[in-house]
């Protein structure tokens, strides 16, 4: 769920919700969205969605472990995503920059096959 700032006729300012759920969940977000908006209709759309096969890895850096989730690209090869959460930690914890944990939890990613 998110929304967006957007300006309405006449120049009013308004917000857009934009939910993406399951199929199963349409009717009951449906009742949600009516009963607790302002809203008098509400708009939808079917989409597909393609997905990368993926893993999660534990690595290990200088300043602990950091969850990282690795994609498989359709060329082969991959692409590694540490948790920001875990790296935040440990880059506090250690007096750090975050992006100095974050490439340092993508490179083992990477090299760990």
């Amino acid at each position: 769920v998110h929304w967006l700032p957007l300006y309405c006729k006449k120049g009013r300012p308004s917000w857009q919700l934009q939910v993406i759920c399951a199929h199963e969940d349409i009717e009951r977000l449906q009742t949600i969205i009516f009963l607790e908006t302002t809203t008098n209709g509400i708009r939808r759309q079917v989409m597909e969605r393609v997905c990368l096969p993926r893993r999660f890895e534990r690595v290990t850096t200088p300043w602990g472990e950091v969850s990282v989730k690795v994609a498989t690209l359709p060329d082969g090869s991959e692409r590694a995503a540490p948790e920001y959460e875990d790296c935040a930690r440990l880059a506090r914890e250690h007096g750090v920059p975050l992006q100095r944990v974050m490439q340092a939890a993508q490179a083992a990613a990477l090299r760990f096959e």
